[in-house]
């Protein structure tokens, strides 16, 4: 058997009802998708193990469930909007632009000679 892909991976969790395109009989929407009853099992149990070893483990730490889309006033009186700051690389082999956080997929990303050794420097 050849290497698994991520449309591998996909076709696999979409079959065993892990999760689905949110939408999709009505041609879906990129970046949302919804939990099968394998999915929401799965995601339940991850984030019970999390919440146990982050949250109730800790006397220091108390559990906030609050949502991510939210005014953008909140996000400026949080602080996200002026001092969030992503940091840019330049490709020393290709050129490409990208942030710090994918520089541990540069290999993978980069357009020169898909070696197998980061291109981006270290951070």
């Amino acid at each position: 058997m050849g290497k698994l892909t991520i449309d591998d991976m996909a076709v696999f969790c979409k079959r065993k009802g892990f999760v689905f395109p949110s939408g999709e009989i009505y041609g879906g929407m990129a970046g949302f998708y919804d939990f099968g009853h394998l999915g929401a099992e799965l995601k339940g149990n991850i984030k019970n193990a999390w919440w146990d070893s982050f949250v109730r483990q800790r006397d220091d730490i108390v559990g906030m469930d609050g949502s991510i889309i939210t005014n953008p006033k909140v996000w400026k009186a949080s602080g996200h909007v002026d001092s969030f700051t992503d940091v840019l690389l330049d490709c020393r082999k290709c050129g490409m632009r990208g942030t710090a956080s994918n520089a541990p997929n540069a290999a993978r990303l980069c357009r020169s000679q898909r070696s197998s050794t980061s291109c981006f420097p270290q951070t």
